[in-house]
């Protein structure tokens, strides 16, 4: 081409546009064609998903890693007993046609059947129950199955009580509802929404009141948490935080987007339940969309969600072992209506209730999963033309309730606290030491007794921070994988374990070391490293920028005026900060 020319580009994240023009911007021709044109490729993918991979690979690690030093504790008062029975519990899961398995025609134990086991404890909570209460000497593989599935399914760590004074009916709404004010002021400062608080033992009762439908709680609560607006469009304002506020708590879909102020075009995208499996999926999708206080919010009301929830779980006065016995007792009772029932139904319906319950049970149908809400779908439909039958009327206000047969290892478990798992396992010892006194050995790490008192607590209680990462060096493990996710600093050589952790491992050395693999440098200050945005620094830029371009009358602010505004409105994004990041830490 022998004239001058430009080109434009147009950048996006899935496509390059581009022409060729001339002087005058108009299309230069490029071999009998007008040049312009675009260029498809498949948008940038972030790491979100490879690391959720991982993080579950490390999980599963770990706890494997808590089982075997569990086996290791037991396996010589095991042994003598029975001196393949972790061999045979290794392969337990194996059908008995299966030609890997050790022993395809005996159960667990070599001394009795399975049945004979199942006939004395019909589920793993009924084992630990006994094992908590019978005064009597239990079988030593009895009690390392219960605490094996103690260990196993441990429970979460969002509530750092203690155990000896927890109770899962303990529901700080006062600390919760304080913390949503301070984030709300800032938020909804033009509506001044706040959070009654009042009120709140009021509104604790009828949060955990499982005598009524989520909806009716919801209604009923709506009028204690906020004082009604005579400012028209206020008060619709309002009413809509605080009724959403109440449905994400209760585990009803709830708006998430008018709860954290944002403005959305796709309301149905933000229209979401923390009952629902897949809500860490499609809280992923929106991630671009959420600021700090949105983040703190959800996390906020989860918590709050989660507490409900477990009361619900695990009344009050109630271990989890009974609570869970209660489930598999209601469960009993349930299918004996619901078969009583089945003999009244058209052929037709009769078939659709049995196909019912086996999904339910089985919990899936090929791939997709069968949700507790279908199987009450479909009871409902089954069930729509009996409407008079004494025991259908009884089953549909279960259902309303959600109370219809229960099942003990549902995704509602997520919400157990490891304090009450920690709980039945020191009193299985308590209950058990005169029989095996070395079950109620001390924690080797004295400083730890006061959180976990024995040294089988601490399979239960110990986490390894997530400032340390993988338990394994850089070093080693570019030299075993080529990989780049370890950062761990050793102290000593020598096997990790929950006792001896804090001589093995430099928990400040990785900790820092956690902190500068994840700082970038600055894109304008070339090799600077970049300020947190929470930093008192920045905090400090911030403020200052706001008020540059702040007039009074069309003219600059004085400099004395700039500096009190500039103090007052620090201070206050300081605190703001500082009672976040406590509240954060109390419940992280």
């Amino acid at each position: 081409m022998s004239r001058p020319y430009n080109i434009g580009l147009d950048i996006g994240t899935s496509s390059i546009g581009w022409s060729v023009v001339d002087d005058q911007s108009k299309l230069v021709s490029v071999r009998g064609k007008y040049g312009y044109g675009v260029r498809l490729y498949d948008e940038g993918q972030t790491a979100a998903e490879r690391r959720s991979f991982r993080t579950t690979r490390r999980r599963l690690k770990r706890r494997k890693w808590r089982l075997g030093l569990l086996r290791e504790i037991f396996e010589p008062y095991i042994t003598p007993v029975d001196d393949t029975f972790f061999l045979r519990q290794k392969q337990s899961n194996l059908s008995p046609k299966d030609q890997r398995k050790l022993y395809p025609q005996t159960s667990l134990f070599n001394d009795r059947t399975d049945r004979a086991f199942y006939d004395d404890y019909p589920t793993i909570y009924h084992l630990r129950y006994k094992l908590m209460t019978e005064k009597r000497q239990f079988d030593i593989r009895e009690i390392y199955l219960a605490m094996h599935h103690i260990v196993k399914y441990r429970g979460h760590f969002l509530n750092e009580a203690p155990v000896s004074s927890f109770k899962s009916s303990e529901i700080n709404l006062v600390a919760h509802f304080d913390r949503l004010n301070t984030i709300f002021a800032d938020l909804f400062s033009e509506s001044g929404f706040q959070l009654e608080t009042d009120k709140l033992a009021e509104v604790k009762a009828l949060l955990l009141d499982n005598q009524q439908s989520a909806s009716n709680r919801q209604r009923q609560a709506l009028s204690l948490i906020y004082t009604p607006s005579t400012n028209k469009a206020v008060e619709k304002q309002n009413k809509a935080i605080a009724t959403e506020l109440l449905k994400a708590i209760l585990g009803l879909k709830a708006k998430f987007n008018v709860l954290t102020g944002i403005k959305a075009e796709d309301v149905k995208a933000w229209t979401l339940t923390f009952n629902a499996e897949n809500f860490d999926e499609e809280m992923v999708k929106l991630e671009s969309s959420l600021d700090d206080n949105a983040h703190q919010i959800i996390e906020s009301l989860q918590e709050l969600y989660s507490g409900v929830l477990l009361a619900g779980i695990v009344p009050e006065n109630q271990s989890l072992s009974q609570a869970m016995i209660t489930k598999y007792d209601d469960h009993q009772k349930h299918l004996k209506m619901l078969k009583a029932v089945r003999e009244a139904l058209a052929p037709g319906d009769r078939q659709r209730l049995k196909q019912a319950y086996d999904q339910y049970v089985d919990g899936q149908e090929n791939t997709k999963a069968y949700s507790k809400e279908d199987f009450y779908g479909d009871i409902t439909k089954a069930l729509k033309n009996n409407p008079d039958h004494p025991i259908v009327s009884e089953i549909k206000k279960l259902i309303e309730l959600d109370q219809f047969m229960p099942k003990q290892r549902t995704k509602d478990n997520g919400a157990i606290p490891h304090q009450l798992h920690q709980q039945e396992l020191d009193r299985i010892i308590e209950n058990q030491q005169q029989y095996y006194p070395w079950l109620a050995e001390l924690n080797p790490n004295s400083k730890r007794q006061t959180v976990a008192k024995y040294k089988l607590d601490e399979l239960v209680t110990f986490r390894v921070p997530y400032y340390v990462g993988p338990l394994i060096t850089a070093e080693q493990q570019r030299q075993s994988s080529d990989a780049k996710f370890a950062w761990m600093i050793r102290k000593a050589e020598g096997r990790i374990t929950p006792w001896n952790f804090d001589d093995k491992v430099d928990r400040q050395a990785s900790a820092n070391e956690f902190i500068k693999r994840m700082t970038t440098t600055d894109t304008y200050l070339l090799a600077e490293d970049v300020l947190p945005k929470q930093s008192l620094i920045y905090q400090r830029f911030e403020v200052l920028n706001e008020l540059n371009g702040l007039k009074i009358d069309d003219q600059p602010i004085t400099t004395e005026l700039k500096q009190a505004i500039f103090t007052d409105l620090f201070m206050q994004k300081i605190t703001r900060i500082v009672k976040s990041s406590a509240t954060l830490s109390t419940y992280s």
